[in-house]
């Protein structure tokens, strides 16, 4: 049987409970995560700029399932949404991205998840502004909601960003499991980059001499850190070396010959790391001056 435009296998296997909203009988309910596809499917027709008529159409040839004007209207005003309050509501349904792999790294360095009542909260609290932005901006991302802004808590005089996700609570709360999401880190060499800035903004140093030493608690994390710069960027590293200054703590530190090649493509988020490591880089005249 021939297949007609905006077919996809899943779309089929949805035909056999078609619910048509503009009618008084109404088929079975649909599950939420296939809710939570169209949903995502009508705010972003809507981008495109097509009308209520033809997004139900576009959603009906995809989907076999009409959806109801006032559900339309509903959901891209957010008055209501299959999400509930929960913006991602399960690991199904958490795509890889550059965003996620950066709040990944830094929930392994500076960040924390913790839960609260009902509520599970995952943030980060930070002296540095421009890196709690960039935390939050990227968590939001992956979240699909309004920018989260970091707040200033004069007690402590740290930046503050954090919100509710049950969902990455749920992959990264304590102990993280590295092969859990092994699958959003390494899904390309672009979320590899992002995982690892995001784990150097937190835990990685730049000594006034140039080196650079990332040091955390997890030893096999320092391992996977390594195994990662190496093999998708060629950046040499060294140890796990148990740090002198802080027992429980081990680091690894990035060889002298592949700090230009870790300033090109990691980089930091954070102002003063990122000037000491160029002005050392400068300094030995291995900084292309644009």
């Amino acid at each position: 049987m021939a297949q007609g435009p905006g077919f996809c296998t899943e779309g089929e296997e949805v035909k056999k409970m078609e619910v048509n909203t503009n009618t008084k009988k109404r088929g079975p309910y649909l599950p939420r995560e296939l809710r939570i596809k169209l949903y995502n499917d009508v705010r972003k027709l809507r981008k495109q700029g097509l009308s209520y008529t033809k997004i139900r159409n576009k959603i009906y040839r995809k989907y076999g399932v009409w959806i109801g004007k006032s559900t339309i209207w509903s959901w891209l005003r957010r008055v209501s949404s299959p999400y509930n309050g929960r913006y991602i509501p399960s690991l199904k349904l958490l795509k890889p991205s550059e965003d996620l792999g950066y709040v990944i790294g830094v929930r392994l360095g500076d960040g924390y998840t913790y839960e609260e009542g009902d509520g599970c909260v995952i943030g980060l609290k930070a002296k540095d502004k421009e890196f709690v932005e960039e935390f939050g901006r990227r968590l939001a991302n992956v979240l699909g909601r309004e920018l989260i802004r970091p707040k200033f808590r004069k007690d402590e005089g740290l930046y503050v960003a954090e919100v509710e996700s049950k969902t990455l609570h749920e992959l990264l709360k304590k102990p993280i499991d590295l092969k859990r999401i092994k699958k959003y880190v390494e899904h390309c060499p672009k979320c590899v980059a992002a995982f690892l800035r995001g784990l150097f903004d937190s835990e990685g140093h730049v000594h006034k001499r140039g080196y650079i030493y990332l040091h955390n608690t997890n030893y096999e994390l320092l391992v996977y850190a390594q195994k990662l710069l190496w093999r998708y960027f060629g950046i040499e590293s060294t140890g796990p070396w148990p740090h002198k200054q802080k027992e429980g703590y081990y680091y690894i530190y990035i060889r002298a010959e592949s700090l230009p090649k870790f300033y090109q493509l990691i980089g930091f988020t954070i102002r003063r790391k990122q000037k000491r490591l160029e002005d050392y880089l400068r300094r030995k005249g291995l900084l292309q001056e644009d």
